[in-house]
C-alpha cells in the first residue's frame, strides 16, 4: 500500500508541476505574441508601456513555475506561501488588461490556481492564510503596476 500511495503522491505532484508549467508557457507566449503584435503598429511606443507590464506578466509566470518546483521539492510552507503570492499577482493584470491581455492572463491564473490548490491540499495548510497570501500577492503586484504606470506617465511628460 505504501508504494501505491507514493505513486499517487508523485502523480499529484506531477499534475501540479505540469499545470504550473502550462501557466508559465501561456505567460511566455502571451507576452511575446502581444509584444510582437504591438510592435507591428506603426508609431506605437512599446517602452515603457506596455513593455514593462508584459515583462511583469512574464516574470510572474516563469518565477511561479520555479517556485512551484521548489515547493514540491522542499515541501516547506515558505515555498507554498510564495506560490500563493505569485498566483495572486495575476489578479491585477486580469483587471488592468481586461481589453488586451486579460483573457490570456485569466487562463494562466486558472492554471496557477489549480496547481497551487493541489499543492496546498497535499501539504494541508490553512485556507484563510492561503487566501491572505493570494490577496497580498495581488496588492503587491498592483503597487508594482501602479509604479510602472506612474513612471511611464512621468517619462512621457
Amino acid at each position: 500500500m505504501s508504494a501505491n500511495t507514493d505513486r499517487g503522491r508523485a502523480w499529484v505532484d506531477m499534475l501540479a508541476l505540469v499545470l504550473s508549467f502550462l501557466a508559465a508557457i501561456v505567460t511566455f507566449l502571451g507576452a511575446i505574441l502581444t509584444f510582437a503584435s504591438q510592435n507591428r503598429i506603426a508609431g506605437a511606443s512599446l517602452w515603457p508601456l506596455p513593455g514593462l507590464v508584459l515583462v511583469d506578466w512574464l516574470l510572474i509566470g516563469v518565477i511561479g513555475f520555479v517556485v512551484t518546483f521548489f515547493s514540491l521539492r522542499r515541501k516547506t510552507v515558505g515555498w507554498l506561501r510564495m506560490t500563493w503570492l505569485l498566483t495572486g499577482a495575476f489578479i491585477p493584470l486580469i483587471i488592468l488588461g481586461a481589453f488586451s491581455i486579460g483573457l490570456l492572463v485569466l487562463a494562466a491564473f486558472f492554471l496557477a490556481v489549480i496547481s497551487t490548490f493541489v499543492i496546498a491540499i497535499r501539504q494541508r495548510i490553512k485556507w484563510l492564510e492561503s487566501f491572505g497570501f493570494l490577496m497580498l500577492g495581488s496588492i503587491g503586484n498592483l503597487v508594482i503596476l501602479a509604479l510602472i504606470i506612474i513612471s511611464a506617465g512621468q517619462a512621457q511628460v
